[in-house]
């Protein structure tokens, strides 16, 4: 008796429909979720290297101040090893720095003597940057 009456009929497939979501709608759902997933996972890993790749720079960049405050007294640049897991502090011998914060990175900084220096920062996760000071380019 659909159709003809004001009243809604639960038995009817009109009304019936409007009460749940077909296959054809979740599946769509679905779709439109994947495709947002397949577009935000790699964004978002690539602002998380983005994060770590700053802040091993930043580590860097303070390490810069105490290397110039070397050159100034000794004449040449310091260099070292830093590996708190291991014990090695030889590059805070060298030129009096450590790391803000104990985080796993291993640094190591070579000085050719009085030109430039390099250090490589190698992060608890693997992640590894390499810069050449005192001008701040990436290693080659």
């Amino acid at each position: 008796m659909c159709g003809t009456f004001s009243h809604a009929c639960p038995s009817c497939p009109r009304h019936r429909s409007a009460r749940a979501f077909s296959l054809l709608e979740l599946l769509a759902v679905v779709a439109v979720v994947a495709a947002i997933t397949a577009i935000a996972v790699p964004v978002y890993r690539g602002h998380l290297a983005t994060a770590r790749e700053s802040a091993l720079v930043g580590a860097m960049t303070t390490m810069s101040l105490f290397q110039e405050d070397v050159k100034l007294r000794t004449g040449a640049y310091g260099a070292g090893r830093y590996d708190a897991g291991a014990g090695e502090t030889t590059l805070t011998d060298a030129i009096g720095w450590r790391p803000s914060t104990p985080d796993g990175t291993i640094y190591v900084v070579t000085a050719d003597g009085g030109a430039h220096w390099t250090v490589t920062a190698t992060s608890a996760s693997g992640h590894r940057v390499c810069r050449v000071f005192p001008a701040r380019k990436p290693c080659d």
